[in-house]
């Protein structure tokens, strides 16, 4: 199930999956946020309710009148009592004897439920089977020999700071999605916008063939993610027409290279076959043939060379050997080109030359020396080949 869901997900757009994730994001933000405002406005509203019930309750005290076993509010300062803050919401103020009864009260009594004072400081209260809540606040009676006489309670609803709460939560409500919906119409747009290169880099290299390996992104923008890709891309193109040139090259030199010898060879064999010839003269033939064979096999070997050096696929095995050895094998194999072109070779070896290499590299590095020599030496001239030992240090 998992898998069958990622892979629904992969065929969908990267911009949607962008805008997608983008909303959710911006979603959790505005959620854990909300919260946040939505408690510490509650926390506000709370705190703002429990400081007028103190202040309240702290006027009361030097307002109640001890009448024997009895406590009274002094009715002049019942508008000094219920303070600015109170005044909106159903607020209540009662004085209670030590065992819960109610001395006197003022204010909404008649809508506010009695509780007798368990502890002092403050509390939340409610009636059963009733959504309304009640904020409690109550405070000890001392009388004139400091001891407790009664209760002081003021009780205020919590009406409004519920309706206020629940107003606030609706406009986070409807607040909120808009907000979501405007963010990922602008995500959307951003995202097209910052996929703008890359839909730019799929078009040139789907326009980009082998005969078109010149044409470059030029991206011009940042040196970001999307700019570095651009660049990258670039300089895969730069290498990619590199070696189509390198091909191209070597192609058209190997085809250079082996129409020469395959030209002699058709030539002499149609010149041979046109009329009968003695068997000194079939032996010549056989044996300017033979030359053009090894020639093309020195190209042979020199082309799948040049292609194994461009593939990094040389081998290296270097092994004692002797130069002077070599050299004579050598000069064996260039000898029908020499004499082809009447060229003299002039050669001064020493007879003793040890070394440690790789043979099939010294062997391509002295044919191709020797067959440029015989190319670019003119008819009747002279070739010199001169290897010997020198001192050590030199």
């Amino acid at each position: 199930m998992i898998d069958r869901l990622r892979t629904h997900l992969n065929r969908v757009p990267i911009r949607i999956r962008l805008t997608l994730w983008y909303i959710f994001l911006m979603a959790v933000t505005f959620s854990l946020a909300g919260g946040y405002l939505l408690l510490s406005f509650q926390s506000s509203l709370t705190s703002s309710i429990d400081t007028a019930l103190q202040f309240a309750v702290s006027q009361s005290l030097s307002s109640i009148e001890d009448e024997g076993e009895l406590l009274a509010f002094d009715e002049s300062d019942y508008n000094s009592i219920n303070p600015q803050a109170l005044s909106s919401s159903v607020f209540a103020m009662r004085l209670l004897s030590l065992q819960g009864e109610v001395f006197d009260s003022f204010g909404d009594v008649g809508s506010v439920p009695i509780w007798g004072p368990t502890k002092p400081g403050f509390n939340t209260q409610s009636v059963p089977d009733d959504d309304e809540h009640w904020r409690v606040y109550t405070q000890a009676v001392l009388g004139s020999a400091g001891v407790q006489i009664g209760w002081v309670q003021a009780t205020q609803s919590l009406n409004k700071v519920t309706d206020t709460l629940q107003d606030f939560r609706d406009q986070l409500m409807w607040v909120i999605p808009v907000v979501l919906i405007l963010a990922g119409i602008g995500g959307y747009f951003l995202a097209g916008r910052m996929l703008q290169p890359i839909d730019s880099i799929t078009r040139t290299a789907a326009e980009i063939g082998a005969s078109e390996l010149s044409q470059r992104l030029d991206y011009q923008g940042a040196a970001d993610e999307i700019g570095r890709l651009a660049q990258t891309f670039d300089r895969m193109l730069e290498r990619l027409q590199a070696a189509f040139v390198r091909e191209r090259r070597f192609t058209s030199d190997a085809a250079h290279e082996l129409r020469t010898p395959l030209t002699v060879l058709k030539g002499q064999l149609e010149v041979t076959l046109s009329r009968t010839r003695t068997n000194t003269e079939y032996r010549q033939t056989l044996n300017d043939l033979s030359g053009q064979v090894e020639r093309l096999i020195r190209l042979s070997n020199a082309l799948l060379f040049l292609s194994r050096s461009d593939q990094k696929r040389l081998s290296w095995e270097p092994m004692p050997l002797n130069l002077a050895e070599l050299l004579a094998v050598i000069l064996e194999q260039i000898d029908p080109l020499v004499v082809e072109k009447s060229l003299r070779l002039n050669t001064e070896i020493f007879a003793d030359l040890p070394l440690t290499s790789d043979t099939d590299h010294l062997t391509q590095l002295f044919l191709n020396l020797l067959d440029n020599a015989v190319k670019y030496t003119p008819p009747d001239g002279e070739i010199q080949l001169q290897a010997t030992s020198l001192p050590s240090g030199v």
